[in-house]
């Protein structure tokens, strides 16, 4: 949800530097803003707060981010708040999303949503819903069973390294946004695509109930066909090795192909394909 939905950074960061301030001034700020972001609140406490007692790890759970709503809050309108990402609040309407906020609790994320301008989904994955967290597939596994589909007809969409390995271990495809983390570290993890932020992503619901996706191609490309001087993920959104299209195939039973090619827009259709985001 956060960092691929919304962006509280600032909040977040001000939230623990309040952990820092009482009681845990051996955290290393720096490094935690780098490493933290995909992990559940509650993991990222136990990990670096080094937390043993459960009971005491539940109410600073509750204490971190209430901190950050209040940041935010207090912040709301001079870029300090919680807003959503490019791109984001056209493609969740388009394509009607279930979100999977398992970093957050439901308390966190029913209210950060809103304060983004953004609904709430009718389906809700949220920290409290699963034992075990990213790189974990159970996420996507449970958000994909109570939207009644396989994790196979399902797309996640994903900003951390972390939560690309979950959405990769659950079957699901998976479409990185470079919106918190480097593109070569998003490379690495090798998801199916690659886009800078969901605004290079179109969704559309067709009358037979599947879903077009176009990528947009970056303003500086001068081909649609991968070449060699593309990276493996051919830059930014067709997939990774042999292609998107054969990939949709194999996996969706030839639905999928590309319908229309141009210098700028790539289309994809799959049928059935739910889309999930992570946080």
């Amino acid at each position: 949800m956060d960092g691929t939905l919304i962006d509280s950074s600032p909040a977040v960061a001000a939230a623990w530097k309040l952990l820092k301030e009482t009681g845990y001034e051996f955290l290393d700020l720096d490094h935690i803003l780098r490493s933290a972001h995909g992990y559940r609140t509650i993991d990222a406490l136990r990990k670096w707060c080094k937390i043993k007692d459960e009971e005491l790890l539940k109410r600073e759970v509750v204490r971190f981010e209430n901190a950050i709503l209040s940041n935010a809050q207090a912040k709301a309108g001079s870029g300090g708040g919680i807003i959503a990402l490019p791109g984001v609040s056209q493609f969740l309407d388009d394509i009607e999303a279930s979100i999977d906020s398992q970093h957050a609790t439901h308390f966190y994320a029913s209210q950060a949503l809103p304060a983004a301008g953004l609904r709430i989904p009718k389906v809700f994955v949220t920290a409290e819903s699963v034992t075990q967290g990213k790189p974990a597939p159970d996420p996507y596994l449970l958000g994909a069973k109570l939207n009644n589909v396989s994790p196979f007809d399902c797309i996640v969409v994903e900003d951390a390294p972390t939560g690309i390995r979950s959405g990769k271990a659950s079957g699901a495809l998976v479409l990185a946004t470079c919106t918190s983390h480097t593109r070569e570290s998003l490379e690495r993890e090798s998801p199916d695509f690659l886009v800078p932020n969901l605004s290079y992503v179109k969704a559309s619901r067709n009358p037979d109930g599947s879903v077009t996706l176009a990528i947009a191609q970056p303003a500086d490309r001068k081909e649609t066909a991968p070449t060699p001087d593309d990276t493996p993920l051919h830059t930014p959104a067709l997939s990774r090795v042999p292609s998107a299209t054969d990939i949709f195939k194999k996996i969706h039973s030839g639905v999928a192909t590309p319908r229309e090619s141009g210098t700028e827009i790539d289309d994809y259709g799959a049928r059935g394909i739910k889309a999930m985001s992570g946080f």
